[in-house]
């Protein structure tokens, strides 16, 4: 199969290498064979949830300051966030949040 595989494919080195690959591998799990895997070193936990990385007190403040008029924009920039991940904590916290447009300063 392999010598035919290498008359029809342009690619054939490429196919042929990844078919000896997996036969390799296939031999090593048949044969119970195991690599030790490499040592990383020390992990850090990495945080999932983008709320546990604010205390209750801290979303407490930025909803605050959401409401009392600061920009989504600026809010986000400053805790290192997404606008829309911002916005999604506010309206986790039940915030109601304003809509997009133009302001009417802007609009005249």
């Amino acid at each position: 199969m392999v010598e035919v595989l290498a008359e029809y494919s342009k690619q054939a080195h490429r196919k042929i290498d990844r078919l000896s690959t997996a036969a390799r591998a296939l031999q090593q799990l048949k044969s119970g064979e195991t690599r030790p895997r490499a040592s990383t070193g020390e992990r850090h936990s990495q945080r999932y949830r983008i709320a546990d990385r604010f205390s209750p007190d801290d979303l407490t403040a930025i909803a605050q300051r959401y409401v009392a008029g600061e920009q989504s924009t600026d809010l986000a920039k400053e805790h290192n966030i997404a606008k829309s991940t911002l916005l999604r904590l506010l309206a986790e916290q039940g915030i109601q949040t304003r809509q997009r447009g133009l302001t009417p300063e802007k609009e005249r």
